[in-house]
């Protein structure tokens, strides 16, 4: 077997699950997975909200280790889902690790598509907004609201902007959108629903379910790192609608 190979595969898809949100203890038992394939003595993995650090290594080699700092993270369940099914594939023996590695690097190499992303955000946001009782044109002003903010959350990220700014830009931009969506369309509107509705695509539901998945499986560290990540998320969304409501006070009603 390559082991070279089998690393830069385990790390490829250590980068994927990490940037796509997945939980550090999923990260260390995939990479694991797939490294212990090898049949060395040693495979180690030390995995972080920010990172990791694996080891292969048998006194018949020299030790191979690999450092990786990932600094953007988001949710993709897609992307998470494929990789597992990969990894589980690998080690069923149902593909070879060259067949492994491409499949692998064309996830890595993929591109996120901006037009279903926005899609996405206008169904959700609309779709939130029918679950609390909103009307038609409340449903119609939470989807624009939530494409104009996907259109921000996009740029910031394309920017290279921190994640606070980018949440901060996306709820800025869904609540001064709300609030002219209010002014300006016909019938009467409820800004609470439609902002409340907005803002779910950016709430850090995920981050916060990861944070106590990781403190369950003893990893306290990143439990705590993940929980400290979903409360400046959400202080960011908070600023941004305030700033909004704040710049556009006038026109509250």
């Amino acid at each position: 077997m390559d082991y070279k190979l089998l690393l830069d595969t385990a790390v490829m898809a250590g980068e994927i699950l990490l940037e796509s949100g997945a939980e550090t203890w999923r990260v260390e038992d995939t990479m694991l997975r797939m490294l212990r394939m090898s049949g060395l003595k040693t495979a180690d993995v030390l995995a972080l909200t920010t990172g990791f650090v694996v080891t292969l290594d048998d006194p018949s080699m020299d030790s191979m280790t690999v450092m990786r700092s990932v600094e953007s993270r988001a949710t993709d369940l897609n992307r998470i889902h494929a990789v597992n099914q990969l990894s589980r594939d690998f080690c069923e023996g149902n593909i070879d690790l060259d067949a492994l590695f491409h499949r692998v690097r064309d996830i890595y190499r993929a591109k996120s598509e901006i037009k279903k992303n926005l899609i996405a955000m206008m169904a959700t946001t609309a779709g939130f907004a029918i679950m609390f009782g909103a009307g038609f044109y409340e449903v119609l002003a939470s989807a624009l609201a939530g494409f104009i903010s996907g259109i921000g959350v996009y740029g910031g990220k394309k920017a290279g902007m921190q994640s606070f700014l980018v949440n901060c830009i996306g709820s800025f931009l869904l609540a001064v959108t709300s609030i002219l969506c209010v002014h300006y369309l016909p019938g009467t509107m409820d800004l609470n629903v439609i902002i409340i509705a907005s803002i779910m695509p950016l709430v850090p539901g995920v981050a916060i379910t990861n944070a106590v998945y990781d403190t369950l499986h003893g990893d306290y560290i990143s439990g705590a790192a993940r929980m400290l990540e979903a409360f400046v998320t959400a202080a960011a969304i908070a600023i941004g609608v305030g700033l909004g409501m704040l710049l556009l006070r006038p026109l509250v009603r």
